[in-house]
């Protein structure tokens, strides 16, 4: 678990006291607060902490401190302590029966320390220094917990022999995965380190599911990669290198233009001839006709060579309304050329005289 960077502590209450009060732990369900059988039962003392005028109660339970939610609630000016604390994981939260309270037997509600930061980092601005949720985290980790390890047993020394859980990273494992959040929070600015990694942590848990530590051991050098890789803000990233444009692949040989225009093909049979006997035919020696030059755009190999860049993702439309609209003049001019022709054809039998601006027809 992340533990934020204790800096300098605030200015608040430092007294704890310490009661032997009898503590029942229940651990809760996803869904719901409800009671469950107590048969788990742990006599723990309590310290109670203060902040400001507000006292904050933290057990001692298997050698993990737990805060008094409603405490803890109320010192963050959250005012549903039970709502508060729905979205916590079921390892973060239970609920607990103190006995010797004034109201004699009350249950209240619990948090682990990975739940009290959760908690805190939720609210709005805690990473902000000077409110009131910031002002609480440094709180705590530079009071509340080094006060409970140096008179509790909370750091006990079986800790260093905790296991892994089976199939998941070692222990070394993963140290080495908080080492590298840490080393790369650390590496920024005051102000953003917190932030930086809860992105980190939270990139992590929403990628495998799980927290670092139930990692499958053969996803340990994915899970550094991750780590590694998250962009995170206050972070110089250096100048990105320009990535290499993609190939267009493109092949549109004089054989292209053959195969899909007749006119072409027709009108070039012997620069075909030429070609299929190894010799090579420049664009400038085809014969080219004007009726060549419309028809059809599948016979047209500037609009295919158009289309081909559309489909890769360039915006060719300029490109490709000049084309279009020049094969469509050279169609009209075609058109009104066979027009002239006919014109011709069927005038051969008169006899055309112009005289200045007027043209006088002699009929033979």
């Amino acid at each position: 678990m992340m533990k934020p960077n204790n800096g300098e502590a605030p200015k608040c209450a430092n007294t704890n006291e310490a009661s032997s009060l009898s503590v029942s732990t229940k651990e809760l369900t996803m869904n719901s607060l409800a009671k469950s059988n107590a048969n788990n039962t742990q006599t723990s003392a309590i310290s109670q902490f203060h902040f400001d005028t507000h006292a904050v109660r933290v057990l001692s339970i298997h050698n993990e401190p737990w805060f008094v939610a409603a405490d803890l609630c109320r010192v963050l000016e959250l005012s549903n302590p039970t709502k508060s604390i729905m979205n916590l994981d079921d390892d973060e939260k239970a609920l607990t029966s103190i006995q010797g309270l004034s109201r004699g037997n009350e249950e209240a509600n619990i948090v682990s320390e990975s739940g009290m930061y959760t908690l805190i980092l939720r609210c709005r601005d805690a990473v902000k220094p000077g409110t009131i949720p910031h002002r609480v985290r440094k709180w705590v980790t530079a009071e509340v917990l080094p006060a409970i390890r140096k008179t509790g047993s909370y750091d006990s020394p079986r800790k260093a022999t905790k296991k892994a859980l089976p199939g998941k990273i070692t222990i070394e494992q993963q140290e080495a995965v908080k080492q590298l959040v840490m080393n790369r929070g650390k590496a920024l600015p005051k102000e953003n380190q917190a932030k930086a990694m809860i992105t980190m942590w939270s990139a992590l848990k929403t990628h495998f599911g799980c927290s670092y530590k139930e990692i499958s051991e053969d996803q340990f050098t994915e899970a550094l990669s991750l780590a590694a890789r998250v962009t995170i803000e206050g972070e110089f990233l250096g100048k990105q290198e320009a990535l290499p444009v993609p190939k267009l692949e493109v092949s549109l040989p004089i054989q292209w233009w053959f195969d899909n225009n007749p006119a072409v093909k027709y009108g070039n049979r012997e620069n075909i001839t030429k070609m299929k006997q190894n010799h090579f035919c420049f664009t400038p020696s085809l014969n080219v006709t004007i009726d060549m030059l419309c028809g059809d755009s599948d016979t047209s190999a500037a609009i295919q060579l158009i289309n081909i860049m559309e489909m890769a993702g360039y915006d060719v439309s300029a490109p490709k309304a000049e084309i279009v609209a020049m094969r469509k003049h050279i169609a009209n001019v075609e058109y009104g050329m066979k027009a002239i022709s006919d014109a011709c054809i069927r005038a051969k039998n008169k006899k055309v005289i112009f005289r200045g601006k007027k043209a006088d027809i002699t009929i033979n």
